[in-house]
């Protein structure tokens, strides 16, 4: 991960090439340093697991553009959560995502009184822009991106049963991220504003609080230097407190990710995600697979 970071320059990209004409190589040039996409997020950004980073997804550098495709399991003490999704990335200053999670609550949904194996749906659309800076850089500046997400829960009836406000909702963040190639570490913080109540699967807003406040997320990754490609680190997430019925525990994850090559990332966590609709403790193991240019 991050092995060119000398000869690549400020950016992560590789020395320009002759124009070749319109080809697939130009349009996804790929030139940009493994890694430098991140991974994704649930909510479909690139990131980490549960934060949003300031990265932009894909390999495309300032004068092309680059894909990534996501699949994501998460398996919890009573839910399960699978995630589909992509983004993309125009000339490294714009990033495109959409996901989709299937949130299941298996044998607990009876429990809850919504039916055995009942099933939430989130839609997410997000878009990022990086403002300055660059993760791999040589300069203590970090990269810099605002984004927001725009999300919508298919589930009015019992979302509304619980207390939720909205079926609707959008957050607004700004993230600092940066890569420091000699002590192999990689720090990320982000500020978000929501009213997703457990980033959206129950609704948004609630009968205890219907405003916007400020939320961090926060990641750590080191970089070993004998096993080039990986990255472990740690990820924590404050949350809101919307509702009385289901309150909400602040999210934390210990994650290992690594990349092949620049066309599959494989990330498995060990997640804690506290109190999900009354339930409590709530942890589990997250596996994800990115493939992408």
């Amino acid at each position: 991960m991050f092995q060119r970071a000398c000869s690549a320059g400020a950016s992560g990209e590789a020395p320009d090439e002759p124009d070749a004409g319109l080809t697939f190589d130009k349009i996804f040039d790929g030139q940009r340093t493994l890694g430098t996409s991140g991974l994704s997020s649930l909510e479909g950004s690139s990131g980490g697991g549960i934060a949003s980073w300031a990265t932009i997804g894909g390999y495309g550098s300032k004068k092309s553009m680059g894909m990534a495709f996501h699949y994501s399991y998460v398996s919890l003490t009573n839910y399960t959560d699978q995630n589909v999704g992509a983004v993309m990335g125009f000339y490294d200053r714009v990033e495109i995502s959409y996901a989709h999670n299937f949130f299941r609550t298996g044998s607990t949904g009876r429990k809850l009184g919504i039916g055995h194996g009942y099933q939430f749906d989130l839609d997410t659309g997000g878009i990022k822009v990086r403002l300055f800076g660059h993760v791999l850089d040589k300069t203590l500046l970090p990269q810099v991106a605002v984004g927001a997400m725009y999300k919508h829960d298919g589930d009015a009836k019992v979302i509304h049963a619980v207390g939720s406000k909205h079926t609707d909702g959008a957050d607004v963040y700004i993230a600092a991220t940066k890569l420091f190639p000699k002590l192999g570490l990689l720090v990320d913080t982000t500020m978000r504003l929501t009213k997703g109540n457990q980033w959206g699967i129950l609704g948004f807003g609630g009968d205890r609080n219907d405003n916007y406040y400020p939320q961090f997320e926060g990641s750590l990754g080191y970089l070993p230097s004998f096993i080039p490609g990986l990255v472990v680190g740690v990820e924590y997430r404050t949350k809101p407190r919307n509702q009385n019925f289901t309150p909400e525990s602040n999210w934390f994850d210990v994650y290992a990710s690594y990349f092949v090559n620049k066309h599959l990332n494989i990330t498995a966590a060990y997640v804690s995600l506290g109190t999900i609709a009354t339930y409590r403790n709530q942890t589990g193991a997250y596996v994800s697979l990115q493939t992408g240019f």
